[in-house]
């Protein structure tokens, strides 16, 4: 059997773990269902955090009630229970869920691997103490059909007081065994069946809510058009599959997508997005080119969004044709990860721009989100909090920064110059730019001096226009040369300097 950590009741899916006792060995040997606690008989964790499962409070289905009523039945005359369900519909955490609710706690539980040779479980029961519980644990009940496994006539033999197989089986698989042509059709046929959903009843979803689990919470707000045990158990196969993906034999083309998607919706930038503007934030912060040349971007697109499990891929569709998302599972799972933090502060600023575009009712969300992430950071990236200031409108909190920004290295007035004559400061954003040239800034002179051209031309024409004839000659060179801006000004208000580019420092 295989052994894991376990933290609490789980919502989750099977991952078979097998004990064999042998033909011989007695029921009274079997393991105390409490030692499989521990293990968590194949419930998938819903998230790792380094090599350790994590595994959320169970919330309770509104099966539970009905399942709990056919548990104390069952013990009393013995019988098969089978909980079935979809895909990921949390079948194995539900029937653990009975066996851990059970007021006995001295359960003996066998728990066989599919294809396992059942026929020595009657002898094993045989002399069985009568005061205690039996359980015989099926997983996937499809895998333990057949002339070894349980047939009618074995299942007859462990019908008794004190003994109860409980199985679980997906409902395609259920259907066709219980209503097909197959030789064990008759096993099914007393069972009870108790019916589960991917899709949570509004009962269920206020449970969940109530529940307060970080990752219970992180499905609240993500899980999309996913079922909640859908979202748990596919977040970390999803997440694994990435993470292993940025090797160089993996698809490292179809990581940095997903990675651009992924750390968007960290951002608060949640909307559905053409494949366009992935290839924009990953050329802007992520170097798509490097690792993904021209022709294999859709080949990368192809993978992210081809559904694992018959459900869902990495990256999911959005309302609009030909735009996707990144997987809300997906997405929680790398916010509760302790070994992928977000990438370097001038991410915020990408993003932003992202949503001022294409999401503008993101847009104040990932501002003040950017603010908050980079101010707390270990080192703040001081140029960053102050583009951030400015966005959000708190001129004082981006003249700070700015004025900081500068004390440390004189060359970024050039950045804080262009804030400043963006709000019409422009004697102040002169002398930004000026001192950002003196401390050697190339970019700066380079403005600095097409800004005096332009303010030369601007004096020389109001001049010639009070009709200082020595100032004609140097406007008609100045304009020739094509070194002037624009017309002479009417306004005898300087000309504004042209707002520097905003660069990254």
């Amino acid at each position: 059997m295989s052994q894991g950590t376990f933290h609490g009741p789980v919502i989750g899916v099977q991952n078979n773990y097998s004990h064999v006792p042998t033909g011989s060995a007695r029921a009274d040997g079997w393991p105390e269902f409490g030692e499989f606690r521990r293990l968590a008989l194949g419930v998938r964790p819903a998230h790792r955090s380094g090599d350790e499962p994590v595994l959320p409070p169970y919330v309770p289905r509104d099966c539970d009630a009905q399942l709990d009523r056919l548990f104390a039945r069952g013990l009393q005359n013995g019988g098969l229970i089978v909980v079935t369900g979809e895909p990921l519909s949390g079948r194995t955490s539900t029937a653990w869920a009975v066996l851990n609710r059970a007021v006995s706690k001295d359960i003996r539980l066998f728990q066989a691997p599919p294809g396992a040779d059942l026929s020595g479980l009657p002898a094993a029961l045989g002399g069985r103490d009568s005061k205690r519980t039996y359980v015989v644990w099926l997983d996937d009940l499809e895998g333990h059909l057949g002339e070894q496994g349980l047939t009618a006539a074995l299942l007859a033999q462990l019908t008794q007081p004190g003994v109860l197989v409980l199985a679980t089986m997906r409902d395609e698989a259920y259907d066709a065994y219980r209503f097909g042509d197959h030789d064990n059709d008759r096993v099914l046929s007393g069972a009870c069946a108790v019916e589960l959903s991917c899709r949570w009843s509004e009962t269920e979803l206020s449970r969940l809510e109530q529940t307060g689990a970080p990752l219970l919470q992180e499905a609240v707000r993500r899980r999309g058009e996913l079922g909640v045990t859908q979202f748990l158990a596919l977040g970390p196969e999803l997440w694994e599959e990435w993470r292993r993906a940025r090797r160089p034999a993996g698809q490292p083309g179809g990581y940095l997508l997903v990675r651009a998607a992924v750390d968007a919706a960290r951002c608060g930038l949640t909307r559905a997005l053409p494949l366009s503007v992935w290839k924009y934030i990953q050329g802007e912060h992520l170097e798509w080119d490097e690792l993904s040349p021209e022709g294999e971007v859709e080949d990368d697109l192809a993978w992210a969004v081809k559904p694992r499990f018959g459900v869902a891929g990495l990256l999911v569709p959005g309302e609009e044709k030909d735009t996707w998302r990144a997987n809300g599972a997906l997405v929680a799972n790398a916010s509760l990860s302790t070994d992928r933090p977000l990438s370097d502060a001038h991410l915020w600023l990408v993003l932003a721009d992202v949503a001022k575009q294409h999401s503008p009712a993101e847009f104040d969300d990932v501002v003040r989100a950017g603010r908050a992430a980079v101010r707390t950071s270990d080192e703040p990236d001081l140029y960053v909090l102050a583009t951030l200031a400015g966005w959000a409108g708190d001129d004082a909190d981006a003249k700070h920064w700015y004025r900081r920004l500068v004390e440390r290295n004189p060359r970024m007035g050039m950045g804080f110059a262009e804030y400043l004559a963006d709000r019409g400061e422009y004697i102040e954003a002169f002398r930004q730019l000026e001192t950002a040239a003196l401390a050697g800034s190339i970019a700066a002179k380079s403005e600095l001096g097409f800004l005096l051209l332009s303010r030369a031309e601007h004096w020389l024409a109001t001049a010639v226009e009070a009709g200082a004839k020595r100032a004609a000659p140097a406007l008609s060179a100045l304009r020739k040369a094509g070194l002037g801006s624009q017309l002479p000004s009417k306004s005898d208000q300087p000309a504004p300097p042209s707002a520097p580019q905003l660069r990254r420092p």
